[in-house]
Order: C-alpha cells, then structure tokens, then sequence
C-alpha cells in the first residue's frame, strides 16, 4: 500500500522530488514532500530524509517537537518553507503487508 501512496503522491505532487526544494515552492508557500527517514539528529535539529528517487538529504527542522515520537525507519510526509526547514511533519501509518 505504502508504494501506491508514495507514487500517488509523486503524480500529484511533482514538487516532491528532492533536487530543488525551495524551488517547488514560492518562499510564502510550504511544499508537500515525503520520504523514510533515515537519521535524527536531536542536537542539531536535523532530520535525514530518503527521497522515493533514492536520494538523502539532511534538511534542518524549525521547532524540536517536531521530531518527538519519530524513529529510524518512519515513513513520513512533510512540508518545507522557503529557507528548506521541515515545519510539519506528519508520520504515514505502517502497512501491516510489508
């Protein structure tokens, strides 16, 4: 189930494709991305994200409780403002099939 929801995301929401996240979205506008996350870092306010193309980047998180209840291996979706920090995050349910 988690595949059809990450390329339905990708047919609706061209702009979740890693290379250029501020450029999908005006600075005054959040863009929708998702991914797996793949590393936290609860000191520098960081966030890893593996993108569905294949691609990680660290991205930096506004406010730290955004980063509560989150683990290694999540799969999520989120939104970035204009200056490429995560401003929600929301975690997608585990499909029981995988």
């Amino acid at each position: 189930m988690l595949p059809v929801i990450i390329s339905l995301s990708l047919l609706a929401f061209p702009c979740m494709m890693p290379t250029g996240l501020a450029a999908a979205a005006p600075a005054a506008e959040a863009a929708l991305l998702g991914g797996t996350v793949v590393s936290i870092d609860q000191e520098t306010l960081t966030l890893t994200i593996l993108f569905p193309s294949g691609e990680s980047r660290a991205l930096p998180v506004r406010d730290a409780r955004l980063l509560h209840g989150l683990s290694i291996g999540d799969h999520v979706t989120f939104e970035i403002n204009g200056d490429n920090q995560l401003v929600k995050i929301t975690k997608l349910p585990t499909d029981p099939a995988n």
